[in-house]
Parts: C-alpha cells; sequence; structure tokens
C-alpha cells in the first residue's frame, strides 16, 4: 500500500470484488485501482465454487442478473474459452416440466429422450431416467472459479491495478474529500471510492455496520461431492432440477462433480474447519439412488466451503448507508459466478453516476 489516493478501492479479491475491478478498469483505463484482500486471491467461496453457467432464472430479478452476467464473461471469455472448464450440453432431468419451462431462460429448453441422456454417459454408467421423467437438453458451461480469479487478477495486474493480499481491513471511514481504509496491522488506504466484496465474512464483519439492516444475511455451508469416475470429451452436465443438484464432468480433473443443497445454516466462515457431515452424506445419497440403477460411483473426495445468502436468496448491490462514495456488493448465495458480475456493474456504475447522492460525513 501506498500513500497516493486510488481512485477505486476495492475490498475482497473474490469473483465479485474481481468483476468489479475488472468493469471499473475497462471504462475507464486511467482509473487507480487497488484491490485488498484478506487472505490470497480467490480464497473464498471463489475458491471452491465449480462456475456453473445455467439458463435457469426464478424470477425477472435473476433473470437480468444472468442475462447481464453471462454477457460480461462472454466478453472476457468468448467462444467458451474459459481457462479451465468448457461450455457444454446439458440434460436437465424432472417431474415438472412445465416449471422448468417457466424458469428456462435464453430460448428455452429442447425435448430431449432417456437413450439420448445414457448414449452420451457411457463414463457414468447406471444413471437412470424413470418413465415419468422429463428430459430437456439446453446449453450451459462450467469453469474452476478459482481459475477465473487467478486470471482476471493477473489480468488487472498486468494494467497496473494493485493487489495487496494478506491485507484485512477492519475500518472504513469518511474523510474530508476520500474514504480511509484501515487494515488490522494499521497500515492504510486512501481512496475517492471504495466497493466492499467480502463474501461470507460479510455477516460477521464490523463493516456489515455500513449495509443498512436489510438485507437479512446468513452463511449457509456448501458441500459438493467427488464421484469415482473420470469423464470423457464431450459429456454433457446433467442437471436434477427437482432436487436443484447437478452432475458435472470435471474432465480436466478426471471425476464427476455432485454439487446439492446442503441445509446446514449459520456456519462460522472458516473454510478449515467446516466438514461433510452425516446428514449431508444421507442427503446426496438420497437424491443419487433415485437416478442409479445400481450403486451410484464411489466418493473419491469432498469440497465443503460457504456463501453469504440474503433473505431473498438473490445477491445485492447497495450504497453504504454512512459512507459517501463506498458501495456493498453481496450475497452470492451459490450464484455469486452467475450473478455477481451484474452486481459489480451496479456498484461501479453508481459510483460513477454524475448525480451520485453525496452522504455528508458525521
Amino acid at each position: 500500500m501506498t500513500d497516493r489516493i486510488y481512485d477505486l478501492a476495492v475490498v475482497g479479491a473474490g469473483v465479485m470484488g474481481l468483476s468489479a475491478a475488472f468493469i471499473a478498469a475497462s471504462d475507464c483505463p486511467e482509473k487507480r485501482i487497488a484491490i485488498v484482500e484478506r487472505d490470497i486471491v480467490g480464497a473464498g467461496a471463489s475458491g471452491f465454487a465449480p462456475g456453473i453457467q445455467i439458463s435457469i432464472c426464478r424470477n425477472e430479478k435473476e433473470r437480468n442478473l444472468l442475462d447481464r452476467g453471462s454477457k460480461f464473461w462472454r466478453g472476457i471469455y468468448p467462444d467458451g474459452q474459459w481457462p479451465n472448464g468448457r461450455n457444454c450440453d446439458v440434460f436437465w432431468l424432472t417431474r415438472n416440466p412445465n416449471e422448468l419451462a417457466r424458469q428456462s431462460s435464453v430460448g428455452g429448453t429442447t425435448p430431449s429422450t432417456s437413450f439420448a441422456v445414457a448414449e452420451r454417459l457411457s463414463s457414468l454408467p447406471g444413471v437412470l431416467v424413470p418413465g415419468d421423467v422429463a428430459v430437456a437438453l439446453d446449453r450451459g458451461s462450467y469453469c474452476q472459479v478459482d481459475s477465473i480469479a487467478k486470471d482476471l487478477a493477473q489480468r488487472l495486474k498486468l494494467n497496473g491495478i494493485s493487489v495487496c493480499e494478506n491485507t484485512s481491513i477492519a475500518r472504513i471511514r469518511q474523510r474530508s474529500g476520500d474514504i480511509l481504509l484501515q487494515a488490522c496491522d494499521d497500515s492504510e488506504i486512501s481512496a475517492k471510492r471504495a466497493i466492499l466484496a467480502i463474501g461470507p465474512w460479510l455477516p460477521e464483519s464490523p463493516l456489515r455496520e455500513h449495509l443498512t439492516a436489510e438485507p437479512r444475511l446468513r452463511v449457509k455451508k456448501v458441500v459438493a461431492l467427488h464421484l469415482a469416475a473420470r469423464p470423457t470429451p464431450h459429456c454433457p452436465m446433467i442437471g436434477l432440477f427437482d432436487d436443484y443438484a447437478f452432475l458435472i464432468p470435471m474432465i480436466e480433473q478426471g471425476y464427476w462433480l455432485f454439487s446439492f443443497t446442503s441445509q446446514e445454516w449459520d456456519v462460522k466462515p472458516d473454510i478449515d474447519a467446516l466438514r461433510v457431515s452425516s446428514d449431508d452424506l444421507a442427503r446426496a445419497t438420497s437424491i443419487l439412488a433415485k437416478w442409479f440403477s445400481s450403486e451410484p460411483p464411489a466418493v473419491a473426495s469432498v469440497r465443503v466451503f460457504c456463501d453469504c445468502y440474503s433473505d431473498d436468496g438473490i445477491p445485492f448491490s447497495r450504497p453504504a448507508r454512512d459512507v459517501a462514495g463506498l458501495h456493498v456488493i453481496g450475497g452470492g448465495a451459490g450464484n455469486g459466478f452467475r450473478f455477481g458480475p451484474a452486481c459489480a456493474e451496479e456498484a461501479v456504475r453508481s459510483l460513477y453516476s454524475p448525480d451520485r447522492q453525496v452522504i455528508t460525513a458525521t
């Protein structure tokens, strides 16, 4: 950190914070931007998320976030040139095809068959599609978000953006003409504007005071299993719509990833202390049992992390209640990769809007 005053300081080097810095730098390359991260780039939820892009949206707000987020990623990785992933077909399996059609975006899905699923899944034997289950074909993608975070950070560094790792911000306060960010090691950084994007650490952080009482925030555990079956090239992704679970062919890593919804809330955002529980395994086993004619593949390893959820499960972008020029983005709710860039864009455009509301320091 230096004594210079930055045009923008971004606190948090996860996918949301890095997206905000990338958008700001793209809008005005002459901006002096600093990114401050308590750990290393992509160390939080972004370090574990598989980065699924799917076209399912519960409502218009999510659809808007998805459309803008997808546009952002296409601009950086055209034609599916992900750093550690790929575009792929998605087969949706559901007993509620009308609800799947309602939530589908980007032109909707195409009817398909259980035969088409079986034909594409030679590397995942035993997958069963019951006769009363509808099959729909869609397009999507996956990419390890930690690869994207590292790639974005490298691109930003090459363009002169400062990235300060292992620097935890303990306090943000208003000064006349700028914002002062004070770190736990007593170092300081000054900026004209700032964005706070610290993911699952926000609810318990003292920096939470800068966000209004709404939305209510909670931290939920996120779990995925690595199944001991090696996917072949061009395998599709399988979306188990009724359970909101996914079988993702992690070709580069050599296993199928089974992502499902853990029900453990209000966990501490300590990645090293989080564990897969017997309840998690029971839930995963019960879902897999619906879709395999025999024993599903063995579990080779697991990944467990956590994410911040807002009360409606939709990421948010809000001006701080007490510091002029500070914006808070978060509540990734497991969708920070899909929806985060749109929240980041809202924050950047709001901060640089000519009619931005000014809050007088007290």
